[in-house]
């Protein structure tokens, strides 16, 4: 399955209807926000082996209570 890119699919929302350029710009950069805020696979690894060590060394948190020390802010 092919991934369209955020402005291919902010094209396809507006369908080239040049008043709407404003909304369509909103549609980009609410779609990279969110991108930035969402984790990679690589990030998801990371923060799963960090908490597999954390529990090695005794660590006393809950997985809630740990993950709040660590996610992004």
């Amino acid at each position: 399955m092919e991934k369209e890119t955020i402005e291919e699919a902010a094209n396809n929302w507006i369908k080239n209807t040049s008043e709407f350029v404003s909304v369509k710009n909103g549609f980009i950069e609410g779609a990279k926000w969110q991108a930035e805020r969402m984790y990679s696979e690589e990030e998801v690894l990371d923060i799963l082996y960090k908490h597999t060590v954390d529990i090695f060394k005794g660590t006393r948190l809950t997985l809630t209570e740990w993950f709040e020390e660590v996610k992004k802010k």
